[in-house]
């Protein structure tokens, strides 16, 4: 499976899992620290789109290598990983041909000086090693507790970094607090929360519907990040910022082993974000 033309060097080989993942640096499941450890050739990154069962990935495949960037790491991290000579092999996460065959990845030490340290060599179903690596476990999340408070800790006074929220934004800042709490507690209750993860850690995206409640699959008008804080008196989530549901979906998809698993409403809001792209709509 190794490409024979790509030379070899003693620098990097069999390198241990910590200068493995010092190459990473900081926000280490981000697409910026995938990057800082390997390159990923774009024939590579397209190979392994066909290979896998077909999905919408976005523009530019952002959520495939958010999705990439997760698995390697973790899959690194936790020791999932063989050696093939100097090549390292992982799991592709959990994606799958639509046979239902694992794939993988070959990565090798960077022949280029200058480069990153690692690059991305090879992708398919049948790595030429003894042993294959597992998919690395995702770990466990905080569990939700739907009776916990609510705090909003949103910015709605700063003249550019304020949050708007549509026809309440002229109701007292009061309103639009609990207004926002209150959706949120609607949504936990109702289990519409979605795991997600990124490099402070896993946590929760939760819909924020201020309008109808009608449709439990439709996109919501926001998405709040929650952040638990645990004390004697119980658990409380902080909302310190809204997001966009398609903005979501990236975090929430890479814990997923397929991306039907995902809520309704925030799988929709992808779908139907990646079609007004392809027809041009901003």
């Amino acid at each position: 499976m190794t490409d024979s033309k790509t030379p070899t060097t003693t620098l990097a080989v069999r390198a241990s899992i910590p200068e493995l993942l010092q190459a990473f640096g900081e926000d280490e499941l981000s697409i910026q620290a995938l990057f800082r450890f390997c390159y990923l050739p774009a024939g590579r990154l397209s190979f392994l789109k066909e290979l896998a069962a077909e999905e919408v990935w976005g523009a530019r495949d952002f959520a495939l290598l958010k999705y990439l960037a997760v698995h390697i790491h973790l899959s690194i991290a936790q020791g999932r990983f063989v050696w093939n000579g100097d090549q390292l092999v992982v799991t592709a996460g959990a994606l799958m041909t639509s046979n239902g065959a694992p794939i993988y990845l070959g990565i090798s030490p960077n022949a280029q000086p200058d480069g990153n340290p690692w690059v991305v060599n090879w992708v398919g179903e049948r790595p030429s090693t003894p042993d294959l690596p597992a998919p690395a476990d995702m770990g466990d999340w905080p569990v939700l507790d739907v009776g916990g408070e609510i705090v909003v800790a949103l910015d709605f006074e700063h003249p550019e970094r304020r949050v708007h929220l549509g026809k309440l934004d002229e109701a007292p800042v009061v309103t639009r607090m609990c207004a926002v709490a209150g959706a949120v507690s609607w949504a936990l209750r109702h289990g519409l929360a979605a795991r997600q993860i990124h490099s402070a850690g896993r946590g929760w995206f939760v819909p924020v519907y201020l309008g109808s409640r009608g449709d439990l699959l439709a996109t919501p008008d926001f998405v709040a990040p929650l952040l638990p804080q645990t004390s004697r008196e119980g658990t409380r989530y902080v909302v310190r910022s809204l997001l966009s549901a398609h903005s979501s979906y990236a975090p929430a998809r890479a814990v997923v082993e397929r991306c039907e698993l995902l809520p309704g409403w925030l799988l929709g809001a992808w779908e139907d974000a990646a079609e007004d792209a392809a027809e041009g709509v901003e």
